[in-house]
């Protein structure tokens, strides 16, 4: 079982996970935006990031929900038996 402090440092790391993606991806989208792919392939990338864009914050929500159910262990009562 994970401790508190376990399940929030997790959280963290899932959040600071979900705050890179959206950077990477809007700094993907400007590129293309921009000129650096034009013409079906420039369109064929757009579609694909906003689907990747969907599906990793599909997946994030589920890390995060999924943590929401874990209960932490009491530290205080010390680690179990294996």
């Amino acid at each position: 079982m994970a401790t508190k402090e376990e399940i929030e440092a997790a959280r963290r790391h899932i959040e600071r996970l979900r705050e890179e993606h959206a950077n990477d991806l809007i700094a993907l989208v400007r590129l293309v935006d921009g000129g650096a792919l034009k013409g079906e392939a420039g369109d064929r990338l757009i579609t694909d990031l906003r689907g990747w864009d969907r599906a990793f914050k599909d997946l994030f929500a589920k890390a995060l929900a999924l943590l929401d159910s874990v209960q932490p262990s009491d530290p205080t009562r010390g680690a179990p038996a294996r």
